[in-house]
């Protein structure tokens, strides 16, 4: 098994590495348009984060998920946007860190997070249906309680938590925080909910598409028109735009 780290020192020596790959950005230091965090960031493109966080994983295959939790709480703690969704990528590429999480970490992390491209590299794609299964109660007690949070970064996460398990599982609990989460939401008009909110009906849609639609059409006037619009396209043609997928390519 690989030494333990200096956590100190490999974060900043990550920082450092976000320092060397930053480029010119005609917008200044700060990015609310971006990031709707209003933070510093450093102008590192995804590909290039997670091809750091990817180099700096290698050698440490086999760490002890206690060190690579402490990693990805320090990268949280950052002040720059790059170091907090590097933190997001790090649990992403490390089933062992994911596995050790527990929903109060998320919620500690998320206290830490602004806007959306933040709060979305946490809820988006980094916990799956299995990770969330293993500890059901906490999960489900954190995305309840995140659904009535005052601050509505909360509020959205509460709704982007449930996108991939909806999507990937069939186990009828996901579907069902899903329609109480959008129930307790579906009044709300700030963008950073409905586009929320359409894209978890859109997720769902995959697996239970006749409650989705049902769903859409006894709340269509209470719904936020653009949840009700995307929703009913991708119900009928399989995407959000309507037009077709793109073909996958050839091996």
């Amino acid at each position: 098994m690989p030494a333990a780290f200096d956590v100190g020192a490999e974060h900043a020596a990550m920082v450092e590495r976000l320092r060397a790959a930053a480029r010119p950005y005609r917008g200044g230091q700060h990015n609310d348009s971006y990031t709707g965090s209003g933070r510093p960031f450093f102008n590192v493109g995804v590909p290039e984060r997670r091809r750091l966080i990817r180099t700096w994983l290698g050698p440490r295959h086999g760490a002890a998920a206690a060190e690579l939790l402490a990693m990805a709480d320090r990268l949280f703690g950052g002040e720059s946007h790059e170091e907090k969704t590097l933190g997001a990528l790090l649990l992403g590429y490390s089933a062992p860190a994911r596995r050790a999480a527990t929903p109060a970490m998320v919620e500690d992390w998320l206290a830490r997070l602004d806007g959306w491209a933040e709060v979305d590299s946490l809820c988006a794609s980094v916990f799956g249906a299995q990770d969330m299964i293993a500890d059901w109660t906490g999960w489900r007690v954190l995305v309840e309680r995140l659904g009535e949070d005052p601050d509505i970064d909360k509020r959205r996460a509460a709704l982007v938590l449930l996108t991939t398990p909806t999507r990937t599982s069939n186990d009828a609990r996901f579907a069902a925080l899903a329609f109480e989460t959008i129930e307790r939401l579906k009044g709300e008009r700030d963008i950073r909910v409905t586009k929320a909110l359409s894209w978890l009906l859109r997720s769902m849609a995959a697996r239970h598409a006749p409650a989705v639609g049902a769903y859409v059409d006894e709340n269509a006037s209470l719904l936020p028109a653009i949840a009700v619009r995307e929703t009913r396209i991708k119900l009928a043609t399989g995407t959000k735009s309507g037009r077709p997928a793109r073909p996958a390519a050839e091996a």
